[in-house]
């Protein structure tokens, strides 16, 4: 295997890129955290970067053009036949990239805007010398293998023999270089030259690992299949990796078997499948990876951000306080999939139930042409709400909104899959902060299931409902779960299991703490807490620390004292009477039109119109 990268933003000396970062590219070399087969890349190394534009000939300024520059009509260009663009620069060796002196001299030299950058690993058989060495290039097109065909020198290609001789070394990524090159040649897009190159190699060798990047300055391709791939983006630059460096930013990981397209601008990510043997099954593959789109809206750094200042804000006051939010990595999210198989959490069977009789009424009622979803997760019960409404034949896109990307592309490939004519546009964001509604076909049903309002207080609701009230247009649809008050025994069971997987629920925002700040907080220091407030309404999820104790958070540079008891709160969980809901909503710019419940009056859904 191999660990590659490549980078698109304003120009930046090669060593910010490459050497530089804690754990970026040079260290992954000898010390991959990632990488999946293989320990060390020292079969060498390449770098690519496109020299800092110089003016057209004939330009404004009068001076001539530079020497660098390529004239260039083949693949992917952008269509006058009249624009040039600058020839891209290799530096490539055969050796170890610590072990080359000359190679730390030059990233502190060369500035570049746009680079890919590779340290290789070799599969057996292949060429040693540089020329093997990443990255390949035609043109203004730059590429890397990051991956392994196994048999490659027998695999059937429909590459004619002047080309096979002509490749640029004897590797399997040399190959898979002359195949992509050729389509790209032909005119072919580069996401579609990339995927259509993994389909033909994953049907002939199923075990092949497939991860590739590619760029001609402007834009990045890149397939995830076998390995890992992330990325991240800023105001103004993206970079793509196999794996994470430390240095600040938020990552994104790709989801195995994905297609990443990426400018300055934004990326989106798509599904790959591998092609089948008959043709309509191939047919319905190409017309999934259509359907089916990724964008990540979420600011750079949104994670690492927020989660300070939510920290910051909460943990230094009085009572001390975190947003449930940040129970949901990946343990968070396993666990609460467990709290909700449990016999005493009542609300998800209750809206399943609700669902279950009334999805088809709500088809009918709406009409909707757009299914919207907030936070969304694994899109599970709304296949109740899809089967009614593809049943009622008016809809036409699912629009799934969540923070997490992997999530969305795992249940986005499911739907696609199994709704074979619905078009699926997933949303990376935070829906508090970006509602991201834009150019849905309408009417649209916003569903928000699962009584997640009852996360936020009544302020921060009516906050909610005015936003939404005015992204809505006139023929839009709210779709809201809501808990229902109810018997205080019943509803502290539901949130202090017997079994205590709650507890462990509950507890797991300290783990994230301990891994993403550096926090030194013991988990078993602290009780799980599930309190009935009154007054209020709601249930209250604490942490009461058992001891008086101290927890350090050094990347904050806090120092927090908790005394004996002392409760920090996780989560509130609001619950609702139909009389003051409506009301609410009313003052937030919703009208209620149809209101059910389950069999036991546990748990409601409600239709509501904007005002």
């Amino acid at each position: 295997m191999c660990r590659h990268l490549a980078y698109l933003g304003p120009p930046v000396p090669l060593a910010r890129l490459l050497t530089e970062p804690p754990r970026g590219l040079y260290e992954q070399a000898w010390q991959p955290r990632r990488q999946r087969y293989g320990t060390v890349n020292a079969d060498g190394f390449g770098v690519g970067w496109y020299p800092e534009p110089y003016p057209r000939e004939g330009g404004t300024d009068g001076r001539p053009a530079g020497p660098a520059r390529e004239r260039h009509d083949g693949p992917g260009d952008s269509g006058d036949g009249d624009e040039t663009f600058p020839r891209p620069a290799r530096y490539r060796r055969a050796v170890p990239v610590w072990a080359d002196e000359n190679f730390t001299e030059l990233t502190r030299a060369v500035r570049s805007g746009a680079v890919l950058a590779a340290v290789r690993s070799a599969t057996a058989g292949t060429t040693q010398d540089e020329s093997a060495a990443a990255p390949f290039r035609d043109g203004r097109w730059l590429f890397s293998h990051n991956g392994a065909v196994p048999d490659w020198t027998r695999l059937p290609t429909s590459l004619p023999a002047a080309e096979l001789l002509a490749m640029d070394a004897r590797s399997d990524s040399a190959l898979l270089w002359a195949m992509t090159a050729r389509r790209l040649r032909q005119g072919e897009p580069p996401g579609g030259a990339l995927a259509a190159v993994v389909r033909e190699v994953a049907a002939a060798r199923p075990t092949a690992r497939l991860n590739f990047l590619l760029t001609d300055g402007r834009t990045v391709a890149a397939t995830a299949w076998g390995d890992t791939l992330w990325y991240r983006t800023g105001p103004d630059h993206v970079l793509v990796a196999s794996e994470p460096d430390d240095a600040p930013g938020q990552w994104h990981e790709v989801p195995d078997r994905s297609l990443l397209l990426a400018t300055t601008a934004g990326v989106r990510v798509v599904a790959l499948r591998p092609a089948r043997n008959d043709s309509r099954d191939s047919e319905d593959t190409i017309m999934t990876e259509s359907r089916f789109t990724l964008e990540d809206r979420l600011p750079a750094g949104y994670f690492t951000e927020s989660l300070r200042a939510d920290v910051l804000a909460g943990l230094g006051s009085s009572p001390r306080t975190l947003p449930p939010k940040w129970f949901y990595d990946k343990r968070g999210s396993d666990l609460f999939e467990q709290i909700t198989r449990l016999p005493e959490y009542y609300p998800t069977r209750a809206e399943q139930e609700i669902l279950e009789r009334r999805a088809p009424e709500i088809a009918e009622l709406t009409g909707a042409a757009t299914l919207v979803e907030l936070g969304s997760g694994s899109s599970r019960k709304t296949r109740l709400l899809l089967d009614a409404l593809t049943a009622a034949g008016t809809l036409r896109r699912y629009a799934p909104l969540d923070v997490s990307s992997t999530a969305l592309a795992e249940a986005g490939d499911a739907i696609c899959r199994d709704y074979p004519q619905l078009e699926v546009t997933a949303t990376v964001a935070d829906f508090e902060q970006d509602l991201a509604l834009s150019d849905e076909p309408g009417p649209r049903l916003l569903a928000f299931l699962g009584s997640t309002i009852g996360n936020l207080d009544r302020a921060q609701r009516l906050a909610f409902y005015r936003t939404l009230s005015l992204a809505l247009s006139s023929d839009d649809v709210l779709l809201l779960g809501a808990d229902l008050v109810k018997d205080p025994d019943v509803l502290v069971r539901a949130y202090d299991d017997t079994a205590g997987v709650t507890a462990e629920f509950d507890k797991n925002v300290l783990h994230v703490l301990n891994r993403e700040l550096g926090a030194d907080f013991d988990p078993a220091g602290f009780d799980h807490v599930a309190l009935w407030n009154t007054e209020e309404e709601r249930i209250e999820m604490r942490l009461r620390s058992r001891t008086a104790q101290t927890v350090k958070i050094p990347e904050l540079d806090l120092s927090l004292d908790f005394a004996q008891a002392e409760d920090l709160r996780t989560e509130l969980s609001c619950k609702f009477r139909r009389e003051t809901l409506t009301e609410e909503l009313h003052d937030g710019g919703f009208t209620v039109r149809q209101w059910w419940t389950d069999a036991a009056g546990r748990f409601a859904l409600l239709l509501a119109v904007p005002n």
